[in-house]
């Protein structure tokens, strides 16, 4: 599990903003479609915490790999903790 967090670097520009979207959200559809991606979306406030994603990896390192490469980490306007969970096959997800 990936909690998305507001990064460091928040004093970005219309244009840098809605650009770091749309590359996120192509990101997030990559990994939806990769099998690596169960659930992903905001959460409905304006805190620190800024949404979640449920992810499909073998282990949380690979999470991190993916998690790392998603271009609104790279501009520093997400950051992420991992926190590891497991759920029983087909109980939550089919």
């Amino acid at each position: 599990m990936i909690f998305l967090k507001k990064g460091p670097h928040r004093d970005l520009d219309e244009a840098q903003i809605k650009k770091i979207q749309h590359d996120h959200l192509n990101n997030i559809s990559r990994l939806a479609n990769a099998g690596k991606l169960l659930v992903a979306g905001p959460f409905g406030n304006d805190e620190e915490l800024s949404g979640i994603f449920i992810m499909d990896c073998k282990d949380s390192l690979e999470a991190v790999n993916l998690v790392k490469a998603d271009p609104a980490v790279t501009a520093g306007w997400l950051r992420f903790e991992v926190i590891p969970w497991w759920t029983m096959k087909n109980c939550v997800f089919k």
